[in-house]
């Protein structure tokens, strides 16, 4: 019952999204939708990356039905990276820094875990929002049949993807990305299902004699008090009304040597309301995902999201710029510019 809930959720997300059939008949897309392979896969897959910005690279991935995974990220037939996730948990080896870097989260784990139908509902879910789909038309690839989903942006006229999914499992063949003047594009140029793969894929190699480190200490965030954080920051911060009890501010690099410093807002309570990030910027406020609305805050142009998925009122004032970020539902759009609006 749960599977055939998630099936026709699917189809609801894509119809409600503004799909619309080119070549396919809605019964054979909600077919495919239920019809496809809901439980875990084991596969191989080799995909190539190429975009405007950077040089092109190759990621090779092992992913096992119970959820183990291993990564190669090359660049030419130079190795980079290799990201394993199993028993151990998730570690990443860096072979430019040779560090073994771990990382243990729970929710990185429920991610990691899901199957590929699962992630890519999730995908969708959280950009219906932002983008209409639409469905273009099947093709194939690798001999595999194929959807081809369309994405325009609601907000902008010169953010597109396609993505390339594959009919029976729901794996992410093909992407092309158009952003502004940025593009991107992936294509498997292997997959291959069930394939026989060694255990020895998802362990750390014992000659490997990389220096380990933590995530969390690669992390240079610093936590400081109010008077710190202005004393740190070579420009003026903006605080909020006696209203608002200060709780935390933390600070972090930046591009040349620069900082940035993020303030973290209570009410009377202890209850988290909001933060806010502040750092020096000499480039115009720009969109960067798409879906802001331009509104006007404090008397400068500013940018608006105001979604299920993201909460953020952003603008620039004496060289400085400013994200508010709400942390608890208290905090309406509403109130948000009203604190914003209040700041001294």
């Amino acid at each position: 019952m749960k599977n055939v809930a998630i099936g026709v959720m699917s189809i609801l997300l894509i119809i409600v999204s503004g799909c619309q059939m080119r070549g396919l008949s809605g019964n054979e897309v909600m077919a495919s939708m239920l019809e496809a392979n809901q439980t875990a896969i084991s596969y191989y897959m080799e995909t190539d990356y190429q975009g405007n910005d950077g040089d092109p690279f190759t990621m090779k991935e092992w992913r096992m039905a119970d959820g183990k995974f291993r990564t190669e990220m090359y660049e030419g037939e130079k190795l980079v990276y290799v990201s394993l996730y199993s028993d151990i948990g998730h570690v990443l080896l860096d072979y430019e820094e040779e560090q073994l870097i771990t990382y243990d989260s729970p929710e990185t784990a429920s991610y990691l875990t899901q199957t590929p139908r699962e992630s890519m509902m999730q995908m969708l879910e959280a950009m219906h929002d932002h983008y209409d789909i639409k469905m273009k038309e099947e093709a194939k690839l690798l001999d595999r049949e194929v959807f081809i989903l369309e994405l325009s942006s609601k907000q902008s006229d010169n953010d597109e993807m396609e993505l390339w999914i594959d009919k029976e499992n729901w794996v992410l063949l093909k992407t092309n990305f158009v952003f502004d003047e940025e593009w991107m594009t992936s294509e498997a140029a292997a997959f291959d299902i069930n394939p026989k793969m060694e255990e020895s894929l998802f362990i750390i190699d014992d000659t490997i004699d990389f220096e380990p480190v933590s995530l969390n200490d690669l992390v240079t965030n610093e936590v400081i008090d109010l008077e710190e954080a202005k004393e740190k920051a070579d420009f003026d911060i903006l605080i909020p009304s006696e209203e608002y009890h200060f709780h935390e501010a933390t600070t972090y690099p930046r591009p040349e040597d620069e900082m940035g410093v993020t303030l973290t807002y209570s009410d009377a309570e202890g209850r988290h309301l909001f933060s806010y990030e502040v750092f020096k910027r000499d480039e115009p406020l720009a969109a960067v995902f798409g879906n802001e609305e331009e509104i006007t805050v404090r008397e400068s142009p500013g940018l608006l999201i105001w979604d299920h998925s993201l909460k953020m009122v952003a603008w620039q004032e004496d060289g400085v710029q400013y994200s508010f970020y709400p942390e608890n539902d208290l905090v309406t759009k509403e109130k948000a510019l009203q604190i914003v609006a209040g700041l001294r």
